[in-house]
């Protein structure tokens, strides 16, 4: 008899809680990064790069509940330079900011909500004054996001992906003098509520 009422208590605070079956999460990231490859005076040549690889996911499953929530983030962050001449100076700066968030939260027999938030920020500027040679420089983030929240009434799914590139290039004789500058900015964001 105890048992039974054990068993039956169990069940009625189960299914009295609504905290138990909640789900929730959130996941992000940030990458900054800065190239600078320049070089002055007499014959010579400068290089450089970054790479910045990022992937991260997460899921959640409440089999008897029926639900799960799963989300991911993937992306790259790339940049080159070079220059190369005699005389004078040349260069190229290049500066990226990328920032991911997203966050689910679902009561399987209530309410779910979801919503991701992406930016890029590029710049970049190459330069030659004097002297004879070039410079150029190429950059790019390519990466998104999604999610998805599985319950009982329904399936909610939120996917969003961006690919960014710049690319500049001076060459030039002796005295000539060229810039160019670069800027990109984008901001992406969504969300969704189902009662």
């Amino acid at each position: 008899m105890l048992r039974k009422f054990l068993i039956v208590a169990v069940v009625i605070l189960l299914f009295s809680s609504g905290a138990l079956a909640d789900i929730g999460q959130v996941e992000g990231f940030s990458i900054g990064a800065l190239n600078l490859v320049g070089r002055c005076g007499p014959i010579g040549s400068a290089q450089g790069g970054n790479i910045v690889i990022i992937g991260h996911s997460q899921q959640i499953q409440k089999p008897c509940f029926y639900t799960t929530a799963r989300q991911e983030e993937k992306g790259i962050v790339f940049q080159y330079g070079t220059s190369k001449g005699a005389g004078g100076v040349s260069g190229v700066a290049q500066g990226a900011k990328v920032q991911g968030v997203q966050g689910q939260y679902t009561k399987p027999f209530g309410s779910t909500m979801q919503g991701q938030r992406l930016n890029v920020n590029l710049g970049q500027i190459a330069l030659k004054a004097g002297g004879v040679g070039r410079t150029k420089g190429v950059q790019g983030f390519v990466g998104g996001q999604s999610q998805t929240i599985t319950t009982p009434r329904m399936t909610s799914t939120a996917t969003q992906c961006v690919g960014v590139g710049q690319f500049s290039a001076v060459s030039g004789s002796e005295g000539s003098t060229g810039i160019v500058v670069n800027t990109v900015n984008v901001e992406m964001g969504q969300g969704q509520i189902v009662n």
